[in-house]
């Protein structure tokens, strides 16, 4: 084949979002970073597919941290 793939995809928000979720379940934290930062960077405003607050906060929490709005710790969220 001569033909290359594309640079990039679209992928839908929802899709993308249940892919982070799978990714992070399954314990494959890096490359779900990576989709993470991915959707921040492109402008994400909210993690869709749930309603579990644990995970909407791991899907942010790099950011915050890096941002010096929170830390999280083994005892919480500071």
């Amino acid at each position: 084949m001569s033909e290359e793939n594309p640079h990039q995809y679209f992928i839908h928000h929802d899709v993308l979002s249940l892919i982070w979720i799978a990714l992070h379940e399954s314990g494959n934290t890096e490359l779900a970073q990576t989709v993470a930062d991915a959707m921040q960077n492109q402008g994400c405003q909210e993690l869709s597919g749930t309603e579990d607050m644990g995970l909407v906060a791991m899907f942010w929490k790099n950011l915050l941290e890096r941002r010096g709005i929170a830390k999280f710790t083994k005892e919480g969220v500071h």
